[in-house]
């Protein structure tokens, strides 16, 4: 990533996370919560990228996917 080679990694996610509210807007409301680490943060500390699927985004805003807690357990 070019802007890495220039600027702090707690930079690059605060800009991130702006861009990203900028482009999908406020999606708590549908049950999405801001992670801890910014995306770039996460990829050095844990090599996991954080990734949203803009086609998913929109349907999820359309109500045709609904978003529900995270399963405990399976089965």
């Amino acid at each position: 990533m070019t802007l890495a080679q220039y600027l702090p990694s707690k930079l690059i996610d605060n800009i991130l996370i702006n861009l990203n509210w900028i482009y999908h807007g406020n999606l708590s409301k549908y049950g999405f919560v801001r992670p801890k680490l910014g995306s770039l943060t996460l990829k050095a500390a844990t090599g996991r990228s954080a990734v949203i699927d803009v086609g998913t985004v929109k349907e999820i805003k359309s109500g045709e996917i609904q978003v529900v807690e995270a399963l405990q357990r399976a089965g």
